[in-house]
């Protein structure tokens, strides 16, 4: 669910735990559409992710990978696709800058958040997005518990589809779906054909404020584990022997994660 701020040029969006009213970029609908939030001028998102702690920095890295390499499998099969890619940069020139915080007027109705910052006079230009993640989740603590980090990599997930430019739909099914139920944290997440052609949209100059897939089209999911670094890995696992798809990444594997993160139940994913 989306609210939005009255500052000049900044509009942020979160994962919601209440329900509130149905205001952009939320969408509800029968036929396969999603809002569009902005779109970057840049085919190439540098974004900076915390090193600290480690695990949660290689959850969130698993995650721009993800939607890198879903974008690029998406070209395959449409040749004229343009995509956008991430790569991990410093603080100094990231674009999409990512913090295991939240500013505490957004602690006790989010569990993720992003700001836009857009071209002045634009409402659909993005220059730069700022991420907030809940400490909740991604802190030294969790690095043994299993469902806080599937949760970490949901949230993670969804927060890029945003710095991305894309909304939310009511689906119940695809990663920009706002609201958690229980069963989703362990279930494997889907990116969809609408996610996917949405973003070819806004990478060849286009932001319209809804996305709807041309007639014909199927609406499919797609698991993220089909697009991990090792693709008989299990979506979740600790990382070993990954690729180094982004620039001034350092792999570190990750511990088996055990224990079980029971009280996130309250949020929405």
């Amino acid at each position: 669910m989306g609210a939005v701020r009255s500052a000049t040029h900044l509009v942020p969006y979160s994962l919601l735990i209440l329900l509130t009213l149905a205001l952009p970029p939320v969408h509800a609908t029968t036929g396969p559409s999603i809002p569009i939030i902005g779109r970057h001028s840049s085919l190439t998102i540098p974004i900076y992710i915390p090193t600290s702690p480690t695990w949660a920095h290689d959850v969130v890295l698993n995650a721009t990978i993800a939607w890198n390499r879903a974008q690029l499998s998406y070209q395959r099969a449409n040749p004229k696709a343009t995509v956008y890619s991430f790569v991990e940069a410093d603080y100094g020139t990231a674009s999409a800058v990512v913090s295991f915080s939240m500013p505490s007027a957004y602690t006790s109705i989010a569990v993720g958040w992003t700001n836009y910052n857009f071209v002045p006079g634009s409402r659909t230009s993005i220059v730069s997005t700022q991420t907030y993640l809940t400490p909740i989740v991604f802190n030294p603590a969790q690095v043994g518990n299993e469902t806080a980090r599937r949760y970490a990599f949901w949230l993670a997930l969804h927060e890029l589809g945003r710095i991305l430019g894309l909304g939310s739909v009511l689906d119940g099914k695809d990663i920009m779906e706002p609201r958690y139920t229980a069963a989703r944290i362990d279930s494997v997440p889907n990116f969809s054909t609408l996610d996917l052609y949405a973003l070819q949209v806004l990478a060849q100059g286009s932001a319209p404020n809804f996305v709807t897939l041309p007639a014909g089209v199927q609406d499919q999911l797609a698991p993220v584990t089909a697009f991990l670094p090792n693709p008989h890995q299990e979506a979740f696992a600790p990382i070993s022997g990954v690729e180094k798809t982004l620039p001034q990444v350092t792999q570190t594997p990750l511990t088996r994660l055990l224990r079980r993160f029971h009280f996130l139940a309250q949020f929405f994913l």
